[in-house]
């Protein structure tokens, strides 16, 4: 099937709606059927009918809504939109849609964290680098088990492309998501639940034995504009536009179906524009929803745009790492050595 024209009816197709590709017309009607309840309007053609035109497929609503059902659209994509939460979790043939499978993932890291770094009897303390180099190691580790390797598993490509897509997906991640944790505090928020102060760069580059003043001096000139810089083009962007968890994991998954990347293929490429216009229309919807009024729109434009800080961070980390690890910021297992098996 040439996945450029609707499955249904044949017209040009804008986009994946509800797990098919298909124009906006049979995506339209497929919802309306599903959410009135009309899903077996009675056939006169004894399920035969034409629908490969604008005017053959309105012609029978029985036909169309079975087309539609035959290519891949999914009832509980349209209903996971419109139906009660309450109700959802009690219908035993329901599907999770893919933004609910990813806070699912996510779920699972955050439940890692909190066990590995024993958050729930931890008390927070002032953290400095080598702490935090120490602490971004270990999460490291769990970023690939619990999300990473999720994404992975849900993308048809090879497993030379999911390396590929894994490796890119790490550093941009890790920074979005210590803006994220961090967005209702003027602190940076560790992920042990530790934290340090851009603004106080004397206690965060300090050695916790005081072995070597001077290095640590050194560090702190070379690396404080990089805070700053950070927070400029980041951090604040996020802080101002104040995400929720699943305006959050969209950007994750965007980041993760990145195309453009060194060694990518032409059908990794094609696979991550499908699944990025997935999970679009999935959030769209969701911002429908949370925002019933046309300012739904201006919100997802300004959620979309935090990716042109993050491309910008990962500029700036890129710049810096070399400094890092002249200096000892990092070793091997860190996410700026990461960064560079990635590139």
């Amino acid at each position: 099937m040439n996945t450029s024209n609707c499955g249904v009816c044949g017209e040009p197709a804008d986009s994946v709606h509800f797990g098919a590709h298909s124009c906006r017309a049979c995506a339209a009607f497929f919802r309306r059927r599903v959410v009135s309840g009309k899903l077996n309007p009675k056939c006169r053609c004894a399920g035969r009918c034409e629908t490969h035109n604008q005017l053959l497929r309105r012609l029978c609503p029985s036909c169309r809504y079975e087309k539609c059902v035959h290519i891949g659209m999914k009832t509980c994509a349209v209903m996971s939109r419109v139906v009660p939460k309450s109700e959802l979790e009690t219908s035993p043939w329901r599907e999770k849609s893919l933004l609910e499978q990813i806070k699912v993932a996510y779920g699972k890291l955050v439940n890692a964290r909190n066990e590995v770094f024993k958050k729930k009897t931890r008390v927070p303390k002032r953290a400095n680098y080598i702490a935090f180099n120490e602490t971004v190691s270990i999460d490291i580790v769990l970023m690939k088990q619990h999300l990473s390797e999720f994404f992975q598993s849900i993308t048809s490509v090879t497993e030379e492309q999911k390396a590929i897509l894994g490796a890119n997906f790490l550093v941009p991640y890790a920074l979005v998501d210590g803006a994220y944790r961090s967005q209702d505090s003027e602190l940076f928020l560790m992920v042990n639940g530790d934290y340090f102060d851009r603004r106080d760069m004397d206690s965060f580059y300090q050695d916790s034995g005081d072995n070597d003043r001077k290095t640590a001096e050194n560090l702190k000139t070379l690396m404080a504009p990089y805070f700053a810089l950070n927070y400029q083009m980041l951090r604040k962007h996020v802080k101002e536009v104040h995400l929720d968890e699943s305006e959050f994991l969209f950007i994750c998954a965007l980041i993760f179906w990145d195309f453009g990347i060194l060694n990518q293929t032409e059908e990794c490429i094609r696979i991550c524009k499908q699944m990025r216009s997935r999970i679009f229309e999935e959030f769209t919807n969701y911002e429908k929803l949370k925002t019933p009024s046309a300012d739904y729109s201006m919100r997802v434009g300004e959620i979309v745009m935090i990716l042109q800080g993050v491309q910008k961070a990962v500029f700036l980390i890129e710049e810096s790492r070399d400094v890092f690890l002249a200096y000892g910021l990092c070793d091997k297992s860190n996410i700026l050595s990461e960064m560079s098996v990635a590139k």
